[in-house]
């Protein structure tokens, strides 16, 4: 029993190592963080022209960076920010053409806490 012990610690500790440990979803639930490192993309469909989409929200940072970048149907990005150490207040909307919206979110050693909602108006 002790050598399971023994192996689950190491195994969470190789994971927190390299990849960090994540408890949550971004765009659905309040996600707590530990060392995360890599990156998440989420996809947001949009049917009409003109129509914004991204997400709001906030940002507690005790180490590390977050930086979300939102990519429009044509991969170019068109709202960013980062989070750096602190807490933040977040808005990374686009609008366009209709089509696929990217969100990507690149962690750098990120330890805190990322609550986003996703965010669409309609055309104007």
């Amino acid at each position: 029993m002790r050598f399971l012990l023994v192996v689950l610690a190491l195994i969470l500790g190789l994971v927190y190592f390299f990849f960090g440990l994540r408890f949550g979803y971004v765009t659905l639930t309040p996600t707590r963080m530990l060392n995360a490192q890599g990156e998440n993309n989420y996809i947001f469909e949009v049917f009409e022209p003109g129509q914004s989409v991204g997400v709001t929200g906030t940002c507690n940072t005790a180490s590390g960076r977050a930086v979300l970048r939102l990519y429009d149907p044509k991969g170019t990005q068109i709202a960013g920010q980062a989070c750096p150490k602190g807490q933040w207040a977040l808005q990374v909307l686009g609008k366009g053409d209709s089509g696929n919206y990217r969100l990507n979110v690149e962690f750098d050693h990120f330890t805190g806490v990322i609550d986003l909602q996703e965010n669409r108006t309609g055309a104007r």
